[in-house]
């Protein structure tokens, strides 16, 4: 969901960007530490300070229940941890059927000896981003956009929409004054990550990256990479202003 952040974690460790990483969302977790060594921590701050290595001993329990900020974490490995791997990616998405997200008992391995990170204690720790709960983000005209009417576009970008409860790797939904939808019936077509429809009832919805891959609701806007990154760090109750592309 945070690409840069796993990036982060992975790089405190001098591991490859592409080393597979836990993704902590903001129900946190709880781990037992099975051997000594390092462990490193990016994005959100859920009690272990982000963007720092810390050293762990054998029997030692990591909390990760302390939410502070930002919605999803990143736990490195020396090495990366050991999982299986489809079409190249460890990512899961559950409802889909593809592979399973961790449950109590669960025991996971790193590719190297948690003792053979290539850290020293005396290098400063990796940049930290900043996760406030209200965020402006670019948005582009999506493929529906000349549908809605002038006022529709006017109240979305003049709104600061709040992220609901209804927040996860398919979608984030958001509330706020009903958009005006376009009169038309359109059929399902191929829906992106970063698209921001409008449901039936006015809501925006931003498609996330576990998302559908074909939808039926008009795509007033689309979000570029980048502001899918921060949008999944806003956590409910935080809101969200979209700024048009032209500003």
């Amino acid at each position: 969901m945070d690409a840069e952040a796993a990036k982060t974690a992975n790089r405190l460790l001098e591991n490859p960007d592409d080393a597979v990483v836990l993704e902590l969302a903001l129900q946190g977790a709880r781990f037992r530490v099975m051997a000594d060594g390092w462990l490193a921590v990016a994005g959100a701050s859920m009690g272990w300070p982000p963007g720092t290595v810390r050293k762990v001993t054998r029997g030692e329990e990591l909390a990760f229940t302390r939410h502070q900020s930002g919605v999803y974490a990143y736990l490195a490995a020396p090495g990366g941890w050991i999982a299986p791997t489809l079409l190249g990616s460890a990512a899961v998405s559950a409802r889909s059927g593809l592979g399973r997200g961790l449950a109590k008992g669960d025991r996971v391995s790193c590719h190297h000896d948690l003792s053979c990170a290539r850290w020293h204690p005396h290098e400063p720790p990796q940049p930290v981003a900043d996760y406030p709960p209200n965020i402006e983000v670019r948005a582009w005209k999506g493929p529906q956009w000349k549908q809605f009417s002038e006022d529709a576009q006017t109240m979305f970008f003049r709104t600061a929409w709040t992220v609901t409860s209804h927040l996860d790797r398919m979608g984030a939904r958001l509330s706020g004054p009903m958009i005006p939808a376009p009169p038309a019936v359109m059929a399902s077509e191929p829906v992106l990550p970063g698209s921001v429809q409008i449901t039936g009832g006015g809501q925006p919805v931003v498609t996330m990256r576990d998302g559908p891959t074909v939808g039926g609701y008009p795509k007033l806007v689309w979000l570029d990479e980048e502001s899918c990154r921060r949008v999944a760090q806003v956590p409910p109750g935080g809101t969200i202003t979209f700024l048009p592309p032209d500003e």
